[in-house]
């Protein structure tokens, strides 16, 4: 098989087809938006149940629509995606929420 050039592996990294079967270990993707208070805990729990997560802030000056407080997003691995959303949901009663663009 040949290997792509950098420029393939670069289009093959940020337009991956949605098709593909198999999630990246080694790719990060978010896994909710919530107010800053609730991510710490909610990010801990993931930890605790074994998934790697991670929390940044997501806020700025101007307050938008869709967000009346500081808020913030946890990401995870995508092959653990399915396993946080389930774990997300159970605390917090209903799917957890991504940010709008």
């Amino acid at each position: 098989m040949k290997k792509r050039g950098v420029l393939g592996q670069f289009w093959d990294y940020f337009w991956r087809k949605d098709d593909e079967e198999t999630a990246d270990p080694n790719r990060s993707i978010e896994a909710a938006w919530l107010p800053l208070w609730q991510s710490q805990m909610i990010t801990d729990e993931l930890i605790a149940s074994g998934v790697p997560a991670v929390v940044t802030d997501d806020f700025n000056l101007n307050m938008t629509m869709y967000s009346r407080e500081p808020m913030a997003r946890i990401f995870v691995t995508e092959d653990r995606h399915a396993e946080a959303a389930e774990i997300i949901e159970e605390i917090l009663g209903h799917p957890p929420r991504h940010r709008p663009l």
